[in-house]
């Protein structure tokens, strides 16, 4: 079993579509995923078509096991552990980032029969708690708008992450939007300066918003649309880079 965690500090970079959109790949494939779902606003829970049926702060103060809050998806072979309003008080319910990696890895172990991949959908903040939580995970999978205060946001998280090894940081650009000359000159020209990034891109597309009204991921909504293909080209990137068979 593998843990991805997905995560930014800045907002609006298409964070939880990269989450939808790779568990609906990785269940395509056979393997059997869990989105586990921290960001308060609850977007991959919705888009997924799960409701927090229990508060997750049951389960961090150690009342309840994990298996209680998972639910099934509208996906086969997705599974989703729903958000839920107390998350917004997270780094007030685990005590530091030691703790919160100990939890997390606590849960991962209980589940690892259960699923072979489980996705992390993290809230866009920097405390200590969450930084235990990404220490738990395998990977860390980083979109990267080619914007200055997205790319600023990546500088920030990379200089204070420094902890993570090299096959554990997953960056790559997202919402790239040609139109915008600045977006183009930075992939051409700037990205070179970031030899850590995947070499496999995401543009903006009006088609993720099609994705919000449907409540079903691109890949499974319009597979052949240009957001799909390039989703798709993300999942076989990263597949070996889980050691996913």
């Amino acid at each position: 079993m593998r843990a991805l965690a997905v995560y930014q500090l800045k907002g609006g970079v298409g964070k939880t579509t990269t989450v939808v959109n790779l568990a609906a790949l990785a269940a395509r494939d056979g393997i059997p995923v869990l989105v586990w779902d921290m960001d308060p606003q609850g977007a991959a829970s919705w888009i997924l078509g799960a409701e927090a049926e229990r508060r997750q702060d049951g389960f961090w103060s150690g009342r309840e096991p994990v298996s209680h809050y998972i639910q099934p998806s509208s996906l086969p072979k997705v599974d989703v552990l729903a958000a839920d309003s107390s998350l917004r008080k997270f780094h007030q319910r685990v005590e530091n980032k030691k703790e919160a990696r100990l939890i997390v890895e606590r849960a991962f172990s209980a589940l690892a029969e259960t699923y072979g991949l489980i996705i992390v959908d993290c809230p866009p903040m920097m405390t200590p708690q969450m930084e235990g939580v990404l220490k738990g995970c395998d990977r860390i999978l980083l979109p990267v708008q080619p914007s200055l205060l997205s790319i600023r946001a990546y500088e920030q998280i990379r200089r204070d992450y420094d902890w993570a090894k090299k096959k554990q940081w997953l960056p790559f650009v997202t919402m790239i939007d040609r139109r915008k000359p600045d977006h183009l000159r930075w992939v051409q020209q700037e990205l070179l300066n970031y030899p850590e990034f995947l070499r496999t891109f995401i543009a903006y597309s009006a088609s993720a918003e099609r994705m919000l009204q449907a409540r079903n991921p691109i890949v499974e909504e319009q597979p052949s649309v240009p957001l799909a293909r390039n989703y798709r080209a993300l999942w076989k990137t990263l597949k070996p880079l889980l050691n996913l068979r």
